[in-house]
């Protein structure tokens, strides 16, 4: 699965399972800090927290609770994942990916563009 934060204000989740890729869920993000909060469009769905990390030169989010779309992983087990195996990534945290990788595990375009310098 993957969270798409557009500069907007909204978000998207994309699973990618064997027989298709498709948004799971959209809504709109807000960031206060290293704290995220994520509020689903869809009817009855509650608001979910992250915190956002850096550790080791990567970038991921602690999900609280089980309102989310994974389990929650506390932030030291997954410091601790890293420690033990820096090559591989945890599962079911969600890390800070290039476009290069979101679109060849989705298959879907990346959906963010950066500006060029100096603007």
């Amino acid at each position: 699965m993957y969270i798409a934060l557009a500069p907007d204000g909204t978000y998207a989740v994309t699973a990618r399972e064997h027989m298709f890729v498709g948004v799971e869920e959209s809504g709109r993000w807000s960031k206060t800090d290293s704290r995220i909060v994520f509020a689903p469009k869809k009817s009855g769905a509650s608001p979910y927290n992250t915190d956002e990390v850096r550790y080791k030169g990567r970038i991921f989010l602690a999900l609280e609770g089980d309102g989310g779309p994974s389990i929650a992983v506390p932030i030291a087990e997954t410091k601790q994942s890293l420690e033990r195996n820096p090559k591989e990534l945890p599962l079911y945290v969600f890390f800070e990916i290039s476009g290069t990788v979101y679109e060849q595990e989705t298959k879907q375009t990346y959906p963010f563009r950066s500006r060029p310098n100096g603007r």
